[in-house]
Order: C-alpha cells, then sequence, then structure tokens
C-alpha cells in the first residue's frame, strides 16, 4: 500500500469521533462490514506478506493465525498490536496464544477441536443457551411470529456448519417455518 493511500487512512481514522458507551455501530451493520474490510485490509497483507502466516483466518474483526511455533506467535502479536494502534483499535481481552490441540478454539460461535488429527466442531454452550432461551420466548408467544421466523432461519443458517441437526429438530423449529 502507497504512502498517500496508508496517510488519507489515517486520516480519516482520525476524524472518526471516540467510542462513548452506548454509542457505536451495530453488529451486523452494513458499515461495520465495510469498516472491517476497509481498515483491516493493511493487517490482512501484513500478516500474509511480511509476517509470513501461512493459515491465518479472518472474518470482520475476528482473526485466527495458526502455527507451531508459540515464540513467533508472540513476536507477531507484537507487530500486529503495533499496526492496530495506527488506527487507534486494540486488542480485545480475549486476544491470547493458545494450544489448539489441547484447549481447543473458539472462534464465530463454535468451538474448534482436533480429535484423532481430524478438526471437529461444535456450536459454543452460550450460543445453545441463547437458542434454548428465544425459543422458549417464542413459545410463550413473547416474540412474535415474523421475528420468530428470522430468529429460527438465523440459527439455522449458523448451526448448518456444526453438524447441528440434532439440537434444532429437538425443538422443533421446522413449525415457525
Amino acid at each position: 500500500m502507497n504512502k498517500k493511500i496508508k496517510k488519507q487512512r489515517i486520516e480519516e481514522v482520525n476524524r472518526i469521533p471516540l467510542y462513548e458507551k452506548g454509542k457505536g455501530l451495530p453488529i451486523g451493520n452494513m458499515t461495520s462490514q465495510i469498516l472491517a474490510i476497509f481498515y483491516l485490509n493493511e493487517l490482512d497483507h501484513f500478516i500474509k506478506e511480511k509476517l509470513h502466516i501461512k493459515y491465518y483466518i479472518r472474518y470482520m474483526d475476528d482473526g485466527v493465525l495458526l502455527s507451531n511455533n508459540k515464540e513467533y506467535l508472540k513476536y507477531c502479536l507484537k507487530e500486529i498490536e503495533k499496526i492496530i494502534t495506527k488506527y487507534k483499535l486494540k486488542l480485545n481481552t480475549k486476544t491470547k496464544i493458545i494450544n489448539v490441540s489441547k484447549e481447543g478454539l473458539d472462534f464465530l460461535g463454535f468451538r474448534f477441536y482436533i480429535i484423532n488429527n481430524k478438526l471437529v466442531l461444535k456450536v459454543r454452550n452460550n450460543t445453545k443457551k441463547r437458542f434454548k432461551r428465544k425459543i422458549k420466548a417464542i413459545k410463550k408467544g413473547i416474540i412474535l411470529q415474523n421475528k420468530a421466523i428470522a430468529i429460527i432461519n438465523s440459527y439455522k443458517a449458523h448451526f448448518k456448519y456444526g453438524n447441528c441437526y440434532r439440537l434444532l429438530n429437538k425443538h422443533k423449529y421446522q413449525k415457525w417455518h
């Protein structure tokens, strides 16, 4: 990225007001997606081209770097913090270096494990609890039919990646769509 574009981006970030509690971009808002692409593009290139991380995944503002070298990951973490500081961003408290094969990895509402050299993913427990609470509210009539359909379809789309047919079927989601 040339210096002029980089300078323009930094100036643009400097014009954004600081975050105030209760104010900001709502999750899922189109502007959130555009900002994630726009501002994290430099970081993506830095991680792949300068740090040479072979296994890097990012969705919006959630990212994962995979490596067998823990010391190199510590170095990468420091370098990433330098890059994002230019944009007045910070890594959140969930940022950590872990051994995926021992601890598993939380990412995008799923828990990833390596079992017998195979990747297994399961829906996180708090995601299941939130789903069950919403189902209960739908059954009690607290959530209206049209909103219920949107909620069920959203969870259905998310759960299909985690082989959660039984979880959906157990709560008889079919009758709402």
